[in-house]
């Protein structure tokens, strides 16, 4: 005769969610998550065939709480901006569930990329007449220094302020756009030790 499940799957799911963004990803074990849901490890085991499957729902979640809180991104212009910005701030308030996302190992399936990336990639094309190529190379580089950035601010004894995210985020598009306009050639040079005689100014 199957086991009764004391708990739903979105209970466990909820509960565990807390877990991490209290104690960080770490903490998500059968123990401890049966210890905040005031019961035994066999519940757990009733919805869920493993701690695998636990983790890999908590993810999910993790995820549309991030989706939800960069909705209506693409209401503002220019909406990448927005979404660089939302980046930063989503680290410092969240910190756990940041590092869960975007810093954790990942061994299961594709890196995650939030859906409103698309969009944002859409309307960089539309606004500053580039091609679908140079509008990914765009975003994939400011994608880059956003998560730099919020990972630095999220540690930091001083946090940035608003207006100072919004300039660094706007000097390194400003000098990614001007790259893009002048061409765009990247010189892929690989480090080597100098040569005597061979300048700083030598590629």
């Amino acid at each position: 005769m199957p086991r009764t499940a004391f708990f739903s799957k979105e209970i466990i799911v909820e509960k565990a969610l807390e877990l991490v963004r209290s104690q960080g990803s770490e903490a998500l074990s059968a123990r401890n998550l049966s210890k905040a849901l005031n019961c035994s490890i066999s519940p757990l085991f009733t919805v869920f065939e493993n701690m695998e499957e636990i983790r890999t729902a908590v993810k999910k979640a993790a995820s549309d709480l991030f989706e939800e809180y960069v909705e209506d991104v693409t209401s503002y212009n220019p909406a990448f901006k927005e979404f660089g910005m939302r980046l930063v701030r989503f680290a410092k308030e969240d910190q756990n569930l940041f590092y869960m996302l975007f810093m954790e190992r990942r061994t299961i399936g594709n890196e995650w990329i939030p859906k409103k990336v698309q969009e944002c990639l859409d309307g960089i094309e539309d606004s500053f007449g580039i091609s679908s190529e140079q509008a990914e190379f765009l975003f994939s580089q400011m994608w880059t220094y956003a998560c730099g950035l919020a990972i630095l601010n999220m540690k930091a004894s001083k946090p940035l302020t608003e207006e100072e995210i919004g300039y660094r985020l706007s000097a390194q598009f400003s000098s990614q756009m001007f790259f893009l306009k002048a061409g765009g050639n990247v010189i892929n040079v690989a480090p080597h030790i100098r040569a005597a005689g061979e300048g700083l100014e030598d590629i």
